[in-house]
């Protein structure tokens, strides 16, 4: 969700030398053509039996059948290391309750499903977490397209398309994307414009033809993802970046802390942290956990997303601070590498540094908007159109007005600063017996 701002604004604002160039061009390396990997894991009861992989020889293994060519490999993988039996049900949550029931009742069963997937069962089923373990864990390497545009980033404007995935730890793994963004950066305006996307965004997935949550597209990988907001919005993305969880806790820790205004007083509804009205001064965790709230709001994901974009504000103001950068410097970069993936190249970010260091302007104009939508309950392809979800149905009007602005921003009249106002929280407000 940040590193990208990051990476960009640090490129373009940095006049600290060329030794802060060469590191940067030096992490920005590592984080550029990587190899990004699938996860598909047995489960069973927590309590079972079962504590190897050799425990489950002769058995049945429930799964459900994916179109992925991943899940074929998964699958191939499994059987070279035990032989099982495999027994295919009609959608992941079918597939789940052999382990534990919508009731709660567990039954002696074995499973195989992706990671991603298993993320989605236990917001499904309660009690799954908590009820299950892994025995197995198959990893499968992805294929993506990673190729980059060759848009002039120093001349042109450009999309950078933002994916937060819900995970901890390393960034290799795929998974639902719960934060969507494009960042539409117009390097001869000096001027960034963060559009937001609901993570609940009811749109047809590129590569199946069907609806779904914008959020599931994540667990397809990142040019699923690009696709489905390519042919829904008919904006290209050139560039994207993926973070997670772990990106925020570190990269505000490397700042120092960040300052961010609440709108509303509210006690996160995943965590003990409160935030009051007003200015918060928040550290790595307490800022992750501002962004992620929605259930302490009326309209939910739609406030959530303005949370998501004041924290990256707050996180670019304290970043190209002159003092934090010459003190925080390495840590920053630490922050970022392992834990940020993009295909920005080393040549672009490069060509940014260099013509800041030119040009030693650091004036750039940041506006954010959010598309907005009306939640409703559909089926969705990941989870089977059977099982009605939440599903944010998305305002034309507000596409159109997102639109509109993204090719403002990027084609303005005789180059000048578009004049946008920032997204106002026009509900948000905080649920009746609530704080």
């Amino acid at each position: 969700m940040l590193g990208l701002i990051l990476a960009v604004i640090i490129a373009c604002v940095m006049t600290m030398g060329s030794w802060y160039l060469y590191s940067t061009v030096s992490t920005l390396g590592k984080i550029f053509g990587f190899t990004q990997y699938e996860y598909y894991d047995v489960i069973v009861l927590h309590d079972s039996d079962y504590n190897e992989i050799e425990d489950i020889s002769g058995k049945t293994v429930n799964t459900s059948k994916a179109t992925v060519k991943t899940y074929d490999e998964a699958i191939g993988k499994l059987k070279t290391v035990v032989d099982v039996k495999l027994k295919e049900n009609s959608d992941i949550v079918e597939t789940g309750t052999k382990l534990v029931d919508e009731n709660g009742e567990t039954h002696d069963s074995i499973i195989f499903i992706s990671d991603g997937n298993y993320g989605m069962i236990c917001d499904e089923i309660q009690g799954f977490k908590k009820k299950t373990k892994v025995l197995y864990r198959v990893k499968v390497e992805t294929k993506s397209d990673d190729t980059a545009s060759s848009v002039n980033v120093t001349e042109d404007s450009f999309n950078i398309y933002v994916s937060g995935i819900d995970v901890w730890g390393e960034i290799e793994q795929v998974s639902r994307s719960d934060v969507n963004m494009i960042d539409t950066v117009n390097p001869k305006t000096r001027q960034i414009l963060l559009t937001s996307i609901p993570r609940d965004a009811y749109v047809e997935l590129h590569s199946f033809g069907q609806m779904d949550k914008l959020t599931h597209s994540g667990v397809y990988g990142i040019d699923e993802t690009l696709l489905t907001v390519e042919d829904w919005l008919g904006v290209h993305s050139d560039f994207y970046v993926r973070a997670n969880f772990s990106m925020l806790v570190r990269l505000v820790a490397a700042v120092g802390c960040v300052d961010v205004y609440s709108d509303y007083a509210f006690k996160s509804s995943i965590s003990e942290c409160e935030y009051v009205k007003g200015w918060n001064h928040l550290t790595g965790r307490e800022a992750l956990y501002f962004a992620r709230e929605r259930k302490s709001f009326v309209d939910m994901d739609q406030q959530r997303v303005k949370n998501q974009q004041k924290v990256v504000k707050a996180i670019i103001s304290k970043a190209t601070k002159s003092e934090v950068m010459l003190l925080n410097y390495t840590d920053i970069l630490d922050a970022v590498t392992g834990y940020m993936q993009t295909n920005i190249s080393n040549k672009n970010l490069s060509a940014l540094a260099k013509m800041q260091l030119k040009d030693m302007k650091t004036d750039w104009t940041i506006n954010s908007i959010s598309i907005r939508g009306t939640m409703d309950k559909q089926g969705t392809y990941s989870m089977g159109f059977g099982r009605p979800l939440d599903v944010c149905i998305m305002d034309q009007d507000s596409v159109d007005r997102a639109v509109s602005l993204i090719n403002a921003v990027m084609y303005p009249v005789d180059d000048k600063v578009v004049e946008i106002k920032d997204d106002k929280s026009e509900h948000g407000l905080i649920k009746k017996n609530d704080q």
